[in-house]
């Protein structure tokens, strides 16, 4: 339901956490930071570098890529690949 509200917004909510985070920074407040890059990483474990190595990116963009943007970026990645990877299946028992 998230999804579908923020599609096509998830790099615009993005720059906004970051600076609201940055903001916070600034004040010497590094808790939020802290547990925003460990949920991140985390994130990279667990979702990340399945969904990066199936759509041939490397661990490096992979990585960058689910520190910066999150679930906005592999999340739609992932969507894309299961469609891709459906009407492959479906082109493969029509022939």
């Amino acid at each position: 339901m998230f999804y579908k509200f923020t599609a096509g917004y998830g790099k615009q909510i993005c720059v906004i956490l970051y600076s609201v985070f940055s903001a916070l920074l600034a004040l010497k407040i590094w808790l939020p930071f802290v547990l925003l890059a460990a949920l991140h990483v985390a994130e990279y474990v667990i979702k990340g570098y399945k969904v990066g190595k199936r759509s041939g990116d490397g661990i490096i963009p992979s990585f960058l890529n689910c520190l910066c943007f999150g679930f906005t970026w592999w999340l739609p990645l992932e969507r894309r690949l299961d469609r891709s990877e459906k009407a492959k299946a479906q082109n493969r028992e029509q022939n």
